[in-house]
């Protein structure tokens, strides 16, 4: 399922560059052309540590440029594994870039490029019974599509798919994952609070 995952979202990242009408580094350009807006929120993935469901929990900041996003992000999840007796948890910062392919006042389809780094603290479990307590270092790096929808002028909900993997071996952290949640809109935000204070 991974494997499927990685593969949509590389082909159709790899499509809408073919069908761009222009190059895709001239359309970032242009982006920073645009005054940015301050983004904040947070940033949670419903995924999987050895094939048990985990929440990872994150906070980003960033700056939106319409066309483009730049955000820098905070992540944590900790699981147990109560049949193995195994224990995860991971703490990592984040880079996260993305690329709107799709934008009008209610819809948007947002591809996403994220490269972290952190530690990894496990405590597994061995077949003689004995526990093996590690930190190590991890690295992932995963790719998702995203679809917003706004509801409200200032509140939308949005979901989506990706996948991530680690760059670093056996710390049990390459996994699909999928996003449901709410989005707020602070570009309307800061329009309505100028037009009040004018």
């Amino acid at each position: 399922m991974n494997r499927i995952i990685a593969l949509f979202c590389f082909f159709f990242f790899c499509g809408m560059l073919y069908s761009q009408q222009w190059k895709f580094g001239d359309s970032v350009k242009l982006a920073f052309n645009n005054k940015p807006t301050f983004s904040a929120g947070l940033d949670g993935k419903y995924s999987y540590v050895s094939g048990i469901p985990v929440n990872i929990l994150g906070v980003r900041l960033g700056a939106d440029y319409k066309k483009i996003g730049i955000y820098g992000g905070l992540y944590s999840t900790y699981i147990q594994d109560n049949a193995a007796k195994n224990e995860y948890a991971y703490f990592y910062l984040a880079a996260q870039g993305e690329y709107r392919w799709y934008r009008t006042y209610r819809w948007q389809l947002v591809q996403t490029v994220q490269i972290g780094v952190g530690t990894a603290d496990l405590t597994i479990r061995k077949p003689n019974g004995e526990e093996e307590l590690s930190t190590r270092m991890i690295i992932p790096i995963e790719t998702g599509v995203l679809g917003t929808y706004r509801i409200w002028k200032f509140i939308g909900v949005s979901g989506g798919v990706g996948a991530r993997i680690s760059a670093t071996p056996n710390t049990y952290f390459s996994s699909s994952f999928y996003t449901l949640g709410f989005v707020l809109f602070f570009d309307e935000l800061e329009k309505t609070y100028n037009s009040i204070s004018k």
